[in-house]
């Protein structure tokens, strides 16, 4: 519920006597708390300097015998001890101890020969603020001590002691806190009256003030506010009828500028029509009449629908819109055009909304002729960059055997013990042919390197699924079965579809390859409570040594008789190209046989990695 004047002005007159009334109370309060606990410690210390001069004079006159002995037996100072306590009305106690905190001599007789426990210090107290000070005594709980120490023969002997009652401190301040109290309940009524009386007051002219702003509103700019006052509001009436006189030259400003952007528009390439809440044209430019074939500005105050007809493509999607309240771009559409001609248009449909719906909208149109040169250059760039990717996947798959014939080159010339002058011409030449199209395939790859990168949200249980599909023809030839614990609730990620692809289906080939005798794959999926997901590929096979583990990842390292090593470390590649550091892939060794490789992928909201 919002405030309206009048409650404002009660409530910051309310609030001004609230502070007002609070800080007086609360110097009152302080104050009187302060007075109470320092008269307390005044009375508490001459109390405790009576009773220290007894006991340096019992002391003195023990002069051979035990000072403790003496002090007990001495029934003056005894008597010294008893009437402090009936001397303040907030001391509960006194007492001798000597330096290990035993209690000599004690009011309460049967505390004598025990342990002091230790207690806060008045000083303590005093050094508060006010609040705190008032904390501690309201809870009438603690004792605060007035301590003098004694001595003899210029050594620590003990010390007088007298017990502060907070409760008894508080039953004295109490009665100022619950004055203060009613002083503010009495206070706070009387406060309210005299705010509503002076709100009146000051509201009556300011209602003339709102009639006259209701004219405003309803355009009547040349009915000044009929007001006779010299005080500040009559300065608001005057200002007001100023402001009405600027906002009716502004309206002829405004009428003026609208006929300008009219006239701009008109000029507009695109087609232009804007609409009401109720979908009725309210503004066409020339060529989207043009383009509709259909004078719309002759039908303003229609609806489109009914302009163009129910069946009308363009007002079948404006209705869409409007329903949805979401926009529509690029929406490919063929329309009746002059002297009913199909004509293709691209039109983007922009729902204009407040905070209570849709209060209008926006059409754009265009023709899809100039739009289809683009088109075509985009369609050439595009299959550049296929070419690129179907070079750089035929450089690799020739890399491959290129590298098996050199290694078998230099074997073979290993072998030969001792080769004719012919057959080593022959190896020299093959081999440096092999070397030459190695070059070659190295040239294409360095060409090809750099990939453009198409994320988009993936579902990652469909894409091991996938690979599984493509590599179980192979398994099953070598006895190998497939086998999925896919946690069906993982959100989607982004990811590039291929990379992960190739990726996933190295780990997977290399499952099959640890198992020659066959065995079962599995494939996993979980989020983890740190908000990431999870991959893993599972085999059964004899496992990596622990010596490798540290290892597989480097590119030509491979612990197979066949490999190449270079899966693991494309792998690797892969997801550092998508994810960057972000990601990680980690290899670990099951018991008694098999291995795990899990692939963690960084996950945020609406499935966007980090």
């Amino acid at each position: 519920m919002t405030l309206g004047i009048r409650g404002k002005e009660i409530l910051g007159i309310s609030l001004v006597v609230f502070l007002i009334v609070s800080l007086t109370l609360g110097v009152h309060l302080s104050t009187t708390t302060r007075l109470v606990v320092q008269h307390a410690a005044e009375n508490g210390n001459l109390q405790a300097q009576q009773i220290f001069s007894g006991s340096t004079r019992v002391m003195a006159r023990a002069r051979g015998s035990r000072p403790e002995e003496a002090l007990r037996r001495d029934q003056e100072l005894r008597a010294l001890v008893d009437a402090s306590i009936g001397y303040s009305p907030h001391l509960v106690y006194a007492m001798i101890t000597d330096r290990s905190d035993t209690i000599l001599m004690h009011s309460q007789r049967s505390r004598e020969g025990h342990k002091a426990p230790p207690r806060p210090k008045i000083e303590q107290l005093q050094e508060m603020n006010p609040l705190r000070q008032l904390a501690a005594l309201a809870r009438q709980q603690q004792v605060f001590e007035t301590t003098l120490p004694l001595s003899l023969n210029d050594r620590p002997f003990g010390a007088i002691r007298l017990g502060l009652a907070g409760s008894l401190l508080w039953n004295e301040v109490s009665l100022t806190v619950w004055g203060s109290l009613l002083l503010a309940l009495f206070t706070f009524p009387l406060a309210w009256a005299v705010a509503f009386i002076l709100s009146s007051l000051v509201l009556a002219p300011l209602r003339q003030i709102a009639q006259g702003v209701d004219r405003m509103a309803r355009g009547e700019f040349d009915t000044p506010v009929a007001f006779d006052r010299h005080d500040e509001v009559g300065e608001i009436a005057e200002k007001l009828n100023l402001l009405g006189r600027q906002l009716q030259e502004d309206r002829s400003s405004l009428m003026s500028e609208k006929t300008r952007l009219e006239g701009i528009v008109h000029c507009l390439e695109d087609a232009i029509i804007l609409l009401n809440r109720e979908q009725a044209v309210i503004f066409a430019n020339p060529v989207a009449e043009a383009l509709l074939a259909c004078p719309l500005m002759n039908t303003v105050g229609q609806s489109l629908a009914h302009i163009l007809g129910e069946a009308h493509p363009l007002a079948e999607a404006v209705g869409e819109v409007f329903l949805r309240q979401q926009p529509v771009r690029n929406l490919a559409l063929t329309v009746p055009g002059d002297r009913d001609t199909p004509l293709d248009i691209l039109a983007s449909a922009y729902p204009i909304l407040d905070k209570n719906g849709v209060v209008g909208g926006m059409i754009l149109l265009k023709k899809t002729e100039p739009l289809r040169q683009i088109q075509s250059l985009v369609d050439y760039s595009r299959k550049l960059a296929d070419l690129g990717k179907l070079t750089s996947g035929v450089a690799h798959e020739v890399k491959n055997p290129l590298n098996a014939m050199i290694i078998h080159m230099e074997l073979l010339k290993q072998k030969l013990n001792h080769p004719t002058e012919e057959v080593t011409r022959s190896l020299d030449v093959l081999g440096g042919e092999i070397y030459r199209l190695d070059r070659v395939v190295q040239g294409f790859l360095r060409f090809v390197r750099p990939q453009t990168l198409e994320l988009r949200p993936l579902d990652l249980n469909k894409l091991l699924q996938e690979v599984a599909q493509l590599t179980e023809a192979q398994g099953a030839y070598q006895g190998i079965a497939f086998s999925f614990r896919l946690d069906k609730e993982i959100p989607p990620i982004n990811g590039d579809h291929e990379l992960l692809r190739q990726a996933f289906q190295n780990l997977v080939l290399n499952a099959c390859q640890a198992m020659p005798d066959g065995g079962t794959v599995t494939l996993a999926t979980n989020r983890t409570a740190e908000g990431r997901i999870c991959a893993h590929v599972i085999d059964q096979g004899v496992g990596i040594p622990p010596e490798d583990l540290d290892k597989i990842f480097r590119l030509y390292y491979t612990t197979k008789p066949n490999g190449n090593g270079i899966g693991l470390a494309n792998t690797s590649k892969r997801l550092s190209c998508i994810y960057g550091s972000s990601s990680s892939m980690k290899i670990e060794r099951l018991r008694p046989k098999g291995t795990l490789a899990t692939i963690v992928i960084p996950y945020h909201e609406m499935g966007k990695q980090s």
